[in-house]
């Protein structure tokens, strides 16, 4: 029973540690993306002021 419980508390350790590394990941995302377009954007401003 004692074997049962560890793997319990392990199992429910490892998932909590999964999630909140996902929140974090899901937290940045948008920035993530403002910056993707926000270079895209640069890059293409850049281009046609050399034209």
């Amino acid at each position: 029973m004692d074997v049962l419980t560890l793997w319990i508390l392990a199992a429910s350790g490892v998932v909590t540690l999964l999630l909140f590394t996902v929140r974090g990941i899901l937290e940045q995302l948008p920035d993530l993306f403002a910056s993707w377009h926000r270079a895209k954007r640069a890059l293409r401003d850049r281009e046609s002021d050399t034209e």
